[in-house]
């Protein structure tokens, strides 16, 4: 089995285990979405092969912390990729860049190469989608299970509005692709905001 079968295979146990099968929006769901904006970002960039298969491993792994703790997943995620990867073999310089995209998705992201933005901008890749909303709808809902966490709508839509406003794509391809409909986005919540006062 390749290491990319084995971490797939590995994360989703624990994505459908444990504590995550119960989370709206930081599930299996999610992982599988990011990975699959991973590899269709990679299509558009000259990317070598061994650095692809470090960013879909980065990609499997990132959220798999939320099944041991909420605040500091991705201390866990870390840890959690580490192990498996060094109980696998994979080699150390390789395991380093695994961990620093991980890293890299910490809230604000601050990515310092390539995979590391490729990383961050397919785990906030919904900004600029149609589904935001829904997205957004699930991640309000988890953060009420998992963190007592309630806001009034119009709490929710200004807190959206700000994160949206200071939310920046890191590469081209996402900028490209999704600055029109983050704008769409932006505007909706605006009006949300301008009807309800």
């Amino acid at each position: 089995m390749t290491i990319l079968k084995e971490v797939k295979s590995y994360c989703i146990g624990i994505l459908e285990g444990n504590t995550c099968k119960n989370l709206t929006y930081h599930n299996l769901s999610h992982t599988s979405e990011v990975v699959e904006q991973l590899k269709k970002m990679l299509t558009h960039f000259d990317i070598s092969s061994s650095d692809a298969e470090l960013l879909i491993i980065a990609g499997w792994f990132h959220d798999v912390g939320f099944c041991e703790t909420y605040i500091g997943h991705e201390d866990e995620s870390i840890r959690l990729a580490h192990q498996f990867l060094q109980n696998s073999g994979y080699g150390t310089d390789k395991i380093k860049a695994v961990l620093s995209c991980i890293e890299a998705t910490k809230m604000p992201q601050k990515p310092k190469n390539m995979l590391e933005q490729m990383l961050c901008d397919s785990d906030l890749f919904h900004l600029g989608k149609h589904n935001f909303f829904q997205r957004n709808e699930i991640l309000r809902l988890e953060w009420a299970n998992e963190c007592g966490k309630i806001f009034t709508d119009q709490e929710w839509y200004i807190m959206n509005l700000e994160f949206l406003k200071n939310h920046t794509f890191f590469t081209n391809y996402a900028r490209k692709e999704l600055k029109k409909g983050k704008q769409i986005n932006i505007d909706k919540l605006q009006k949300l905001i301008d009807s309800n006062n």
